[in-house]
């Protein structure tokens, strides 16, 4: 076992607490499984790269375990014959019609399924590896309760392992039943761990200390407002080439630091206001920014980075999509008290209607100044208050097919909305909108949508 902690450890710098935490707990092949075990942490901190590498070495020595993702098991006869599939090494052929290796429709199905599979085996350990374990809790009551006491319902050497973002007192279910699992947590990199990560995209033909040197400024810019790590090494990946390019062009040599980030400043600037909400793509941001270099002036890599998501097809969204993401901007920057105003159809107007008067200029300031919310930034917004305001704008009903849930989900999947308020689950939750105005008319124009109609104080 030490040496499957040494070799994971320095695959994985920053996580040799939790291997050796994972390593203890399921033990070896032939010892007593731990039943439940809960591994959490917030996003990119590596919960399902060490898991998934560790079974990977068991998988070597032997031993049976079944990975299945959350997502991809929609319904439990999905999660129950995948796991039964990989304990008993059975692989949907042609030539079988893609048969399973056993039907299981409900809880009792697999537990009978699990127990008549491993009786002879005796008591070999056998794993199941849930990831994005969250989405579980709705496939039904009885499930996660179940899964908890596998080993104690199929009677056999069989051990859980789930996967989450999400802590564990969102998971107990209401009617009991559930032993609360051993909890393996991942916390957030320190500065010392990301940089010990990155260093591993180092290119070959770079010095590495001037590389560490350059992802260094980079997390002291990023950090504050990204601690995700896979954005990090996207950044970093994304920026490099631009920030060693006045080397190779003669503008500056590689002892000059500040003067290579100063020449550099307009691509920091333009990534912390795109890439971020990925307006853009990587390819898009290669193929833009190869025509500016250090030689150009500054103001001018800076115009023809900001050109970059200007385009029409900047953000190829669904239709629906962009309606709702224009009502989310509508949400945070327009005043509540004026909801009824600039969205309540009257009964002259029918189903399509749409009325939006303005308003006089905003009160003035002690400093002279309008009093704008442009200029304070997007304010909070309740989801069903963005979501009256898409149905008051959308030109016809709403297909019964399109699941709207998903397609917020989306939003701030991509980043274009953020979570302002805490909850794994949409009702309830507060969002801000990320997009800027000149975005916003652009996705506008390409639906026929008039935004500025409908928008306060924004002359």
């Amino acid at each position: 076992m030490a040496d499957l902690v040494e070799r994971l450890g320095q695959r994985f710098p920053g996580r040799r607490e939790q291997i050796e935490q994972l390593v203890e707990l399921l033990g070896a092949a032939d010892e007593p499984a731990p039943g439940c075990v809960f591994v959490y942490g917030p996003s990119a901190t590596g919960k399902t790269a060490v898991v998934r590498a560790l079974f990977g070495e068991y998988g070597r020595e032997g031993r049976r375990h079944a990975v299945v993702s959350g997502v991809e098991c929609f319904t439990v006869r999905l999660l129950f014959e995948r796991v039964l599939n990989a304990w008993a090494g059975h692989v949907p052929t042609a030539a079988g019609r893609y048969g399973n290796y056993a039907r299981c429709d409900t809880v009792v199905d697999f537990v009978n399924g699990a127990r008549a599979l491993l009786q002879g085996r005796g008591g070999e350990a056998h794993y199941i590896v849930v990831d994005q374990a969250e989405r579980l809790r709705d496939r039904g009551a009885t499930l996660l309760a179940a899964l908890a006491r596998l080993r104690e319902l199929a009677g056999a050497n069989v051990a859980v392992v789930l996967l989450s973002t999400v802590v564990w007192d969102k998971f107990r279910p209401r009617h009991g039943g559930a032993p609360d699992p051993h909890a393996v947590f991942f916390p957030y990199y320190s500065k010392e761990q990301v940089l010990a990560i990155i260093a591993r995209d180092c290119p070959a033909d770079e010095p590495e200390r001037f590389f560490l040197t350059f992802v260094d400024a980079v997390y002291e810019v990023f950090h504050r407002n990204c601690v995700d790590l896979n954005e990090l090494r996207h950044l970093v990946a994304l920026l490099y080439p631009k920030f060693v390019q006045p080397v190779y062009e003669r503008q500056a040599a590689r002892s000059e630091f500040p003067r290579l980030f100063k020449l550099c400043q307009p691509y920091f600037a333009a990534a912390s206001e795109r890439l971020y909400l990925r307006e853009i793509s990587s390819g898009e941001w290669l193929k833009h920014s190869a025509v500016a270099s250090a030689a150009t002036a500054p103001e001018d890599v800076t115009l023809a980075i900001h050109r970059m998501a200007d385009a029409g097809d900047a953000l190829d969204l669904p239709y629906y999509t962009k309606f709702l993401l224009i009502a989310a901007f509508l949400a945070s920057y327009n005043p509540t008290r004026l909801d009824a105003q600039y969205f309540a159809r009257g009964p002259q107007q029918g189903a399509g209607g749409r009325r939006g008067r303005r308003r006089g200029p905003a009160p003035k300031d002690a400093t002279g100044g309008g009093s704008r919310q442009q200029l304070l930034g997007p304010r909070a917004f309740a989801i069903e208050r963005m979501l009256a305001i898409f149905y008051s704008i959308i030109a016809e009903p709403v297909d019964s097919s399109v699941d709207v849930q998903i397609q917020i989900a989306s939003l701030i999947t991509l980043r274009l909305l953020s979570r302002a308020s805490a909850g794994d689950r949409l009702d309830g939750v507060k969002c801000k909108c990320n997009v800027g105005l000149e975005t916003i008319r652009a996705i506008s124009r390409s639906v026929r949508f008039e935004v500025d109609r409908f928008l306060y104080d924004f002359s």
